[in-house]
């Protein structure tokens, strides 16, 4: 993706359905850094910080 790694994690058991699927989107990893970027930060700036990460808010509550 052009925000970054999509990861996934599949595990079978054998048989057609996954017996375990997990997503790690690139959204919820730039905003783990979210925090240290934000801290010190005016009001103002945090909002263009945290436009400027880039993210989908919708895939990071996966």
């Amino acid at each position: 993706t052009p925000r970054g790694e999509l990861m996934i994690y599949l595990v079978s058991d054998g048989t057609k359905v996954p017996y375990r699927v997990k997503f790690r989107v690139p959204s919820f990893a730039n905003l783990s850094i979210f925090s240290h970027l934000a801290r010190g930060q005016l009001l103002a700036d945090v909002l263009a910080i945290l436009g400027s990460l880039d993210m989908v808010i919708p895939e990071v509550d996966r």
